[in-house]
């Protein structure tokens, strides 16, 4: 079987050739791994420029130790990385709020020909989708 770098670098084939790739660093365990493997595959590898992105949404009172964890992640990995502070619209859902605002934010760092990189795993996935179905989202709704 092969490992996970192996797995990693074969789904980005088709990226390989990007002007640059930008993960998406939230801190946690999902996006900390990818951004790990990604440094580690870039020493044997001719991969694309890679940057970190940070999102700061400052809703929890714990939200502000976030950045200084990310810039201490990626100093580390010699990774640059950019945080982004946005306003969160007040609205019926706050999470969708959020996400809109990072994804918002995500869309003005990229450029032509670059790629946005988001680390989640399986059971993230699998949760996504139940709640849209729970939600009665139809077949557009569940695409992403």
């Amino acid at each position: 079987m092969a490992d996970m770098s192996t797995l990693l670098l074969q789904a980005l084939g088709p990226w390989r050739n990007a002007k640059a790739w930008h993960v998406a660093l939230s801190g946690g365990l999902d996006s900390t791994v990818l951004l790990h493997l990604l440094v580690q595959l870039r020493k044997t590898h001719s991969l694309p420029p890679i940057t970190a992105v940070h999102v700061h949404h400052g809703l929890q009172a714990a939200a502000d130790a976030w950045p200084a964890h990310c810039q201490a992640l990626c100093k580390g990995l010699g990774v640059p990385l950019q945080v982004i502070a946005v306003q969160v619209q007040a609205g019926a859902s706050v999470e969708r709020a959020a996400r809109d605002a990072r994804y918002q934010a995500f869309a003005a760092i990229s450029g032509a020909g670059e790629v946005l990189l988001l680390g989640q795993h399986r059971d993230d996935q699998a949760e996504t989708l139940l709640f849209r179905l729970l939600r009665g989202a139809g077949v557009s709704g569940l695409a992403g």
